[in-house]
């Protein structure tokens, strides 16, 4: 790794490659085997009804299936460069670059984000679903643990962690950010036709948009974190539960990113989305 911590010296496609397919390789395995039916998904799951005692071991496999990016990200990285590398990038985790002012400010832009559409939804469709976290906050606190272990812990090591710092090495960060917001979406496919099966083709491409703007706000928060594992997993694992906990419509959650990361480009600069490219704005 360079002296900037969101990005290396060398784009390493081999390397790339290498880690891609055991990150798919993985998750494709598993999501492909519940598809198929070899393997059979417990009644519930993903919701508070599941029984996880009657479902067994099978949980744990559940669990294990979305991790394709994480594992491959350690594997690759112990392969290349030993346990020095391993031990390097699980200190990134751990490191101080988040600080406060960007942990705040991560909260702030997941606010606008997932508040903005909810009340948009509320005001102009007249959609008042329940909320149920008003009525048991403690919801709030699981959705934070299953969020954080499957979906910022299980992914944004391989993302973030290895995947980026690479593509910016050869691309400046906006264009990083589409393709890597590309293989993101990807990589979900299987899961897509596991949850919506005939229907996958009218939720793939409006989805894999959504995600593809996603990416390039993980980027800016990466970014401008020089590099911390911490802040793209919190970012990911915290929008999961504001998307769980303020339900919109999918057009006005689309549009409000969209706005949101064309501001960024302009104010932050499409090369690397920091803001050192402008004195005078400032999160």
């Amino acid at each position: 790794m360079s002296d900037i911590g969101y990005k290396t010296r060398e784009f390493e496609l081999r390397n790339l490659l290498l880690y891609l397919l055991i990150a798919f390789g993985w998750s494709w395995l598993w999501w492909l085997l519940f598809t198929v039916g070899i393997l059979k998904m417990p009644a519930g799951i993903g919701t508070p009804e599941v029984n996880i005692v009657s479902a067994g071991p099978i949980v744990i496999l559940i669990a294990l299936t979305p991790f394709g990016p994480t594992i491959g990200s350690f594997v690759v990285t112990y392969m290349t460069e030993g346990k020095t590398g391993v031990k390097k990038l699980w200190k990134r985790f751990w490191s101080t670059n988040l600080g406060l002012r960007w942990f705040l400010g991560i909260l702030l832009i997941l606010v606008i984000l997932f508040g903005t559409p909810y009340l948009l939804t509320r005001i102009f469709e007249g959609i008042k679903s329940e909320l149920v976290w008003t009525r048991n906050p403690l919801v709030i606190i699981g959705l934070i643990i299953a969020n954080l272990i499957n979906g910022g812990l299980s992914e944004e090591f391989g993302w973030r962690g290895y995947t980026l710092p690479r593509l910016q090495a050869r691309w400046d960060a906006l264009t990083s950010s589409i393709i890597l917001g590309v293989i993101w979406a990807v990589w979900h496919f299987p899961l897509w036709f596991m949850l919506h099966g005939p229907r996958l083709l009218s939720h793939t491409l409006p989805s894999s948009g959504f995600i593809i703007l996603t990416s390039v706000l993980f980027t800016w928060v990466f970014n401008n974190t020089n590099g911390s594992i911490l802040g793209a997993v919190l970012f990911h694992a915290l929008g999961s539960v504001f998307s769980e906990m303020l339900p919109s419509n999918f057009t006005y959650a689309f549009s409000i990113r969209l706005v949101l990361v064309v501001l960024i480009v302009i104010l932050y600069g499409s090369k690397n989305l920091t803001e050192k490219n402008t004195s005078w704005f400032k999160l």
